[in-house]
Formats: structure tokens, C-alpha cells, sequence
């Protein structure tokens, strides 16, 4: 079983949220060092398609919020996206920090070891609407395959479609089910889709929830978790992974 997924691990996976937002320019490079600087062990991004089909690394499907541009990533190609500027609207110290695609991150993580000198994960998160027809999960595999990152990733998705296929391309990949609100049908999601985690939002991590989990065998991550007494609580619950802006503040929480 992958280490990602190890559920009899006493500690929980610390996850660097978009890198780790509270501390650079989101599903940035300077995020991504962020993350691992603060201790995580493993960092999250999101990832649209840009419209040549090249997979990008940023959270919404427009590029205003966290770039100097205008626009719906989709209507962009990989060429003009790269030229825009996605760290000046965070600080000035990171004026000139660039889009990735995902093969950039790839590169960057492959390397790169955790302060507990393990390799560094990756959460991806499919961002598809319902319905989508970009079927994102291929390109996703692929590209992981071609890196040969795939026992080192799971692929999430609030769109449970997206996850299930690339659970069905890629079998011994690792994928999670993300929601912000519980499924009536959530053991028939899973077993349908073949997931092997959830990804709740925090709040609707209870013990009766957890206690549900663990007799159905499934992988708990929850997200987006920056303050210390709910930390203290999911901890407390023996949650398996944990998503925040600010990993440090795990770190010193399980570490102390």
C-alpha cells in the first residue's frame, strides 16, 4: 500500500494547501517551496485545462483573481498564459512568479523530499463542472504516467465522474471523492466510482462520521483546516490527512 495510504500510520499527512496559501501566491512555485519549507507532506493543487489542452495549475477558471490577465483560462492558450504574472497580487517580493502547467510541478515535487526525508506528495484536484465534457482525468493520467508520479499522487475531484475515470484508466492510482456537503449515497458513490478516500470539508468530520469510515476502510482527508482548536479536533478523531494554508501550524501541533 502507498505511504499516502497507510491507515495504520499514527500520524496525520500534513497537506500544503494550493502550496500553502497563507504564505505565497497560491499554486505557485513560491507556494510549492512554501509548503515544503513549513514541513508538509504533500502539497495541493488544482488544475483546468487551458484551451490547447495543456493542464494549469490555478484554483478558479478565470485567471483575474490570482494573475495580472483577464479571462476564462479555457479561452487561453498555454503560450499567453505563461506570460502572465501570478505572485505580484500576493506581495511585491513575488512580482514575476509565473502559471505552471502541471508537468512543471511534476518536475519540481520529483525531487524533493519531505524534513522527514520521505518523498514529497502531490493532492491533485480535477476542477470540471458536471457534465464536462474535457474529460480533464485523461490528460491527468497521462501526464502522471509519463512523469511516472502515479504512486506518489491522488487525484480528487468534487466531480465524481472525473475521479472515477481516472480511477478506470489508471487502476492503482489513488483517488478521493471531495464534498461540502455528505452524500446520502456515499457508500454507493464509492463503491461505484472505486475510490479510496474521502474528502469531506472539515466540518462534517464527526465521530460518527470517522466511525463510519473506518468500518467501511476508507482514507479520511478533510480541508480547508487554519485554526489550531479545529486542527486539535480532527487531529483528536485520528483524521488521515489534513489540507491548510498554514502547514507549520500542524506541524508544531503533532510534532510538539
Amino acid at each position: 500500500m502507498s505511504p499516502l495510504f497507510d491507515l495504520e500510520k499514527k500520524s496525520v499527512l500534513i497537506i500544503g494547501h494550493r502550496g500553502a496559501m497563507g504564505h505565497g501566491p497560491e499554486n505557485t512555485r513560491a507556494a510549492f517551496e512554501a509548503g515544503l519549507r513549513c514541513g508538509a507532506g504533500a502539497v495541493e493543487c488544482d488544475v483546468h485545462l487551458s484551451k490547447d489542452g495543456r493542464l494549469v495549475v490555478i484554483h478558479d477558471d478565470r485567471v483575474d483573481r490570482t494573475t495580472n490577465g483577464r479571462g476564462a483560462v479555457a479561452g487561453k492558450t498555454w503560450v499567453e498564459l505563461r506570460l502572465l504574472d501570478a505572485g505580484a497580487w500576493f506581495g511585491k517580493e513575488f512580482v514575476g512568479e509565473r502559471v505552471w502547467r502541471l508537468e512543471d510541478l511534476l518536475g519540481w515535487a520529483k525531487r524533493r523530499r519531505t524534513r522527514f526525508k520521505k518523498p514529497l506528495q502531490l493532492i491533485i484536484e480535477i476542477k470540471a463542472k458536471p457534465r464536462s465534457p474535457a474529460r480533464i482525468a485523461d490528460r491527468v493520467v497521462a501526464v502522471l504516467r509519463s512523469a511516472g508520479m502515479v504512486r506518489r499522487a491522488i487525484v480528487i475531484s468534487f466531480n465524481h465522474a472525473e475521479a472515477a475515470r481516472a480511477k478506470a484508466l489508471c487502476p492503482r492510482l489513488r483517488t478521493g471523492l471531495l464534498f461540502s456537503q455528505t452524500p446520502r449515497d456515499l457508500p454507493r458513490r464509492m463503491a461505484r466510482t472505486h475510490a479510496d478516500a474521502v474528502f469531506p470539508r472539515f466540518a462534517l468530520v464527526t465521530p460518527e462520521f470517522m466511525q463510519a469510515a473506518r468500518h467501511q476502510g476508507w482514507y479520511v482527508g478533510t480541508w480547508t483546516v487554519n485554526e489550531i482548536p479545529d486542527m486539535k479536533r480532527l487531529v483528536g478523531l485520528r483524521v488521515n490527512a489534513i489540507a491548510s494554508n498554514f502547514p507549520e501550524r500542524l506541524v508544531r501541533l503533532v510534532c510538539a
